[in-house]
């Protein structure tokens, strides 16, 4: 399995555009709203990552407890 490192700049897009939706990261995949998540992410930063990657990187920001804490 490789490792995705993100730039600082990276990891504050993507907690930005966390912060902007409406679901857990838990209940975020398969949902429209992870696609639109997605595509934004991959717009603003230019980087080529799978789905995949882009949620094992959320998962990542929320263990370092970076992400804002939503409700259920």
């Amino acid at each position: 399995m490789r490792r995705i490192r993100l730039t600082k700049d990276q990891k504050e897009t993507l907690i930005e555009l966390y912060t902007r939706t409406n679901r857990t990261v838990d209940d975020l995949p398969y949902t429209e709203e992870f696609e639109a998540f997605y595509t934004a992410f991959v717009a603003r930063t230019g980087l080529m990552m799978t789905r995949h990657d882009v949620w094992r990187a959320l998962a990542s920001q929320r263990k370092a407890k970076r992400l804002v804490r939503k409700e259920r």
